[in-house]
């Protein structure tokens, strides 16, 4: 076999091997991903049902109390917009 023969095979097999890791990091990234994405979902949904209590509370509250509920409300719909920001897609 002469040299540049043994450098195209050498080369070839460089570049599957590189293709096959490049696919494993693809795989493992779109796991990333979707993990990612399950656990803002759950922390979304967490945000929500905390912002429907606090919403009851408000209905009830006596007129002083309600601004000190409003300012943690005003919180969780941060962290609720914050959620939806991550989640959308790019």
């Amino acid at each position: 076999m002469n040299e540049r023969l043994a450098y195209i095979e050498k080369l070839e097999a460089q570049i599957r091997e590189a293709q096959t890791t490049l696919n494993r990091l693809k795989a493992k990234k779109e796991q990333v991903i979707q993990q990612a994405q399950h656990e803002e979902i759950e922390r979304l949904e967490e945000h929500l049902e905390r912002a429907q209590v606090r919403l009851k509370d408000i209905y009830s509250a006596a007129e002083e109390a309600w601004q000190e509920l409003k300012e943690g409300i005003d919180e969780l719909l941060g962290k609720i917009s914050e959620s939806l920001t991550k989640l959308r897609p790019k």
